[in-house]
């Protein structure tokens, strides 16, 4: 057996170990005395007897002052205030930045289409949307002709209305914001 110089290596508890044990662990019950109740008629905010009275609930019999009970309910409209206010900022500043991200995209929309307008943006637009066919086909999404795609290529007549419009704008929209979301990140 190794020898050491403090008694750590014992396989059992010496008393006065079970005695710190017992101190700190477990469940401990004691009787409740007398300072462990509230006197009778005693302000349940302030722990002090009563002055006014007020009760605020007749069935658990929940007394209180009533300079205690203004001012508590006074504390809580101000936290409820702070709190609305807080709330408001942070969905104000959430609209702001997403007003923000929105005016970036169509900036960048703007300059794209002057680019390819000009003729200096097209190979680079290409090679972007073969990327994004290879991002689908690896999420799972199909292939670049999936079917809403074939629909498209097999109508006749060539249609432009509002609502196509509206559709490859919002898609548009929503690739710039993903592609300035992945810039930033």
């Amino acid at each position: 057996m190794a020898h050491s110089k403090r008694n750590t290596s014992l396989p059992h508890f010496t008393s006065y170990e079970r005695s710190l044990l017992r101190s700190t662990w477990g469940s401990q019950s004691t009787r409740l005395s007398r300072e462990s109740f509230l006197p009778f008629s005693s302000c349940r905010l302030c722990l002090l007897p009563a002055r006014s009275p007020v009760v605020a609930c007749a069935t658990n019999g929940d007394i209180f002052c009533r300079e205690c009970a203004v001012n508590d309910l006074l504390a809580q409209r101000k936290e409820i205030k702070r709190l609305e206010k807080e709330r408001e900022l942070e969905q104000q500043e959430k609209e702001e930045n997403d007003e923000r991200l929105a005016q970036e995209a169509r900036e960048r929309e703007l300059k794209e289409f002057e680019m390819i307008s000009m003729g200096l943006e097209d190979r680079k637009r290409k090679f972007s949307n073969r990327e994004q066919d290879q991002d689908r086909t690896r999420e799972g999404e199909g292939s670049p002709n999936s079917g809403e795609e074939l629909a498209r290529k097999k109508r006749k007549a060539f249609e432009l209305d509002e609502m196509e419009m509206k559709r490859i704008a919002r898609e548009e929209r929503e690739r710039i914001r993903k592609e300035i979301q992945r810039e930033r990140a």
